[in-house]
């Protein structure tokens, strides 16, 4: 009908609007009730097709943000490579409608009170792993502008929010439009919801955050990216970077932090260079943690971020290993290469895992941009000993649309997830530093130096 079809065009629209930059949270704990329910009265192909639209939808207002950089290699492709990546992750809420109308058969029940969340946090799951997997767009990111909810991650992670917001959908279902036994169990469903966000919110509360004991700054130059890999603006930003590095040293700061390829050069082949950020560590008595490249082979490029100690020696370095799939790397490189969407892509090489970068006799655990995203490997850093998470990234590509917006609240589901400060630097914001509970105590916003 005429009205279904305008549940699956504006809902999605409802549901993009609990995200940055609008965070109207309260809509993904309704906004998904509509399409539940009309899965629920559907035949699998239809709610596999209708699925389809709204994910379609969906995704392409919460990531039109991508085509802000993707302009700037395929042109006037960009929209179609916008629908085409809304299209595939639009199969997700596909999925979900599929398995939803096989687990209802028409009648919204007792048991379709949990096989729909449930199957909403497979699809999602899976959706969100993997080489190819995208975790932009999780319903459980909600949390991290949702103070009541936030907590739950401490227990559960991203995913744990993801099951909360999905199962308060299906009871709102229940209840209003389900069996008799569906309204019992949405009743129950939220009354037991209810009990385990106030648990997780009192356990959380219960919980000192120890004072940190070491002085961090973040360099946020400021330098826009169509201008920062020009050899014409390489002086001036590291002259720009040296300042804000010794304005931190004068205030205290022991640990010094460059965002995502801060350096566009590759200073571990070029000794002249590496002398220069020894030189100014020691000078100003401070370590630095700074991105960069690195190509000691002529067919390896890594993303890196590298360390030099505060008497002026270089100390290691972290290779980023989740690499940004079209645009570090070209999957199936050698059959797509030469086709127009994809001739630009890098040829970056995945570095080997959580690598611990200790500085000052505290254990950093490195994400670089992307990485942040995947909460599994988060988990991953900080079990392999970090005593904090420093996510570097470069969120410069996507302007002042809502990619940084999207971006940073991953990094406050990461403090809590992990129980972490975390220290994140933007080249050109958004930087924070994070409490373990998911408060920023310190932030510079987009478009600002210091």
């Amino acid at each position: 009908s005429s009205a279904a079809s305008d549940v699956y065009k504006r809902q999605p629209l409802l549901l993009a609007a609990a995200f940055p930059k609008l965070d109207i949270g309260v809509l993904a704990l309704v906004s998904l009730a509509p399409l539940f329910w009309l899965w629920s009265k559907s035949t699998w192909k239809r709610a596999f097709l209708e699925g389809w639209l709204s994910g379609t939808i969906f995704f392409f207002v919460m990531c039109f943000w991508m085509t802000n950089s993707l302009g700037d290699y395929i042109g006037d492709w960009k929209l179609l490579a916008g629908v085409l990546l809304a299209a595939m992750q639009g199969l997700a809420f596909a999925a979900v409608g599929a398995l939803a109308a096989l687990s209802c058969r028409g009648t919204f029940g007792a048991a379709a009170m949990f096989a729909v969340p449930s199957a909403w946090l497979l699809v999602e799951s899976v959706r969100t792993r993997g080489a190819l997997g995208l975790p932009f767009g999780e319903l459980g990111l909600v949390g991290a502008h949702m103070a009541w909810l936030l907590p739950v991650a401490a227990f559960g992670g991203v995913y744990a929010m993801t099951a909360v917001v999905a199962t308060c959908n299906a009871a709102l279902v229940g209840i209003i439009a389900g069996t008799t036994r569906a309204r019992i169990a949405g009743a129950v469903a939220i009354g037991c919801l209810a009990v385990l966000v106030l648990a997780a919110d009192l356990a959380r509360a219960a919980v000192a955050v120890a004072p940190p004991d070491v002085s961090v700054a973040v360099a946020q130059g400021d330098i826009s990216q169509r201008d920062k890999w020009s050899p014409a603006v390489f002086e001036h930003t590291m002259a720009v970077y040296s300042g804000l590095t010794r304005a931190a040293a004068v205030r205290g700061a022991r640990i010094v932090v460059w965002p995502e390829t801060a350096i566009t050069s590759y200073p571990l082949e070029d000794p002249s260079l590496l002398a220069y950020l020894e030189r100014l560590a020691s000078a100003n008595g401070v370590w630095l943690l700074a991105g960069t490249i690195d190509k000691p082979q002529p067919q390896s490029l890594y993303n890196s971020v590298i360390m030099v100690t505060s008497g002026g020696a270089y100390a290691g370095k972290y290779d980023k290993h989740i690499l940004v799939p079209f645009a570090e790397y070209l999957p199936l490189d050698q059959y797509l290469r030469g086709m127009p969407l994809f001739g630009e892509a890098s040829h970056f090489v995945p570095g080997p895992g959580p690598t611990l970068l200790k500085a000052a006799g505290t254990r950093f655990g490195v994400l670089v941009c992307y990485e942040s995203a995947f909460a599994p490997y988060a988990r991953e850093v900080a079990n392999a000993g970090a005593d904090l998470l420093l996510v570097v990234t470069d969120d410069a590509w996507f302007g002042d649309t809502s990619g940084p917006y999207q971006h940073a609240e991953m990094s406050v589901v990461d403090a809590v997830e992990t129980g972490r400060w975390v220290v994140r630097g933007g080249d050109t914001g958004i930087s924070e530093i994070i409490d373990p509970k998911g408060r920023i105590v310190a932030r510079l916003g987009l478009g600002i130096a210091g």
